[in-house]
């Protein structure tokens, strides 16, 4: 009997020391599609259009890395999926009154005569133009102070230049989860994108991408390093 005990408790040890295979986040996966298809089947898709799509750019990222058998990132992922697509839903109850109003108007008004607008000769384009980065507060997603005046900057720009497109990226500092940083990340991008459609820019000239603390300006973990990767940075494209 002191013999067969002995053996369980060393092949026991044997187990525990050659680890266990990474567990497939099935469940996390059905929980975000889930999500997914209980805000679609509701207003989130007339009438918060943008989060709907963080939401669904999330989950195809998650499928991806389950794919690649990264099976913690994915579910970290499927996690943030679910989460926005519940920030969708969120946010089409508040948007729900102006949404339906603006895809039901009571009258429609007249068309207006078409406008003849004389042929301008196209400048040169210079697509490798730096676009500043803009910053934000510790835990914040508002345009506040200088940032504002660096976007409004970039709309007059990107309204002189309307066949550049851009992509807005939101990073953030190293405290907070990777779920977290992420959505927090997406809602700087979506920040200064309203910023700047309401400036005037299509917003379909406008796409966006959160990267979360995965990308740091500087590494170091200091309050001057956390500043600097509390960012939205832009890249112009044709």
């Amino acid at each position: 009997m002191r013999l067969y005990f002995s053996y369980a408790l060393l092949l026991g040890g044997l187990l525990v020391l050659s680890g266990c295979p990474k567990a497939i986040p099935t469940q996390q996966l059905k929980d975000a599609k889930d999500a997914i298809d209980k805000a679609s089947k509701g207003l989130a898709e007339r009438c918060a259009k943008e989060e709907m799509a963080s939401a669904k750019r999330m989950m195809a990222k998650a499928k991806k890395l389950m794919d690649e058998g990264k099976y913690d990132q994915a579910k970290i992922a499927f996690e943030a999926t679910r989460e926005l697509a519940a920030k969708a839903e969120e946010a089409a109850r508040l948007n729900k009154d102006e949404c339906l109003k603006r895809k039901n108007p009571v009258a429609a008004k007249p068309p207006s005569p078409p406008t003849v607008v004389p042929v301008k000769e196209s400048p040169v384009i210079d697509t490798r133009r730096k676009l500043t980065t803009v910053y934000f507060a510790f835990n914040a997603y508002t345009i506040t102070g200088n940032a504002r005046r660096i976007l409004q900057g970039h709309a007059e720009w990107l309204k002189q230049n309307s066949t550049v497109k851009i992509e807005v990226a939101g990073h953030c500092d190293q405290r907070g989860s990777v779920e977290y940083n992420l959505s927090l990340g997406e809602r700087r991008a979506l920040a200064v994108k309203k910023f700047l459609v309401d400036l005037g820019v299509s917003p379909n000239r406008i796409s966006i991408i959160s990267y979360g603390h995965q990308r740091p300006a500087d590494p170091r973990q200091t309050p001057e390093a956390y500043a600097k990767n509390r960012r939205a940075e832009f890249r112009a494209t044709r």
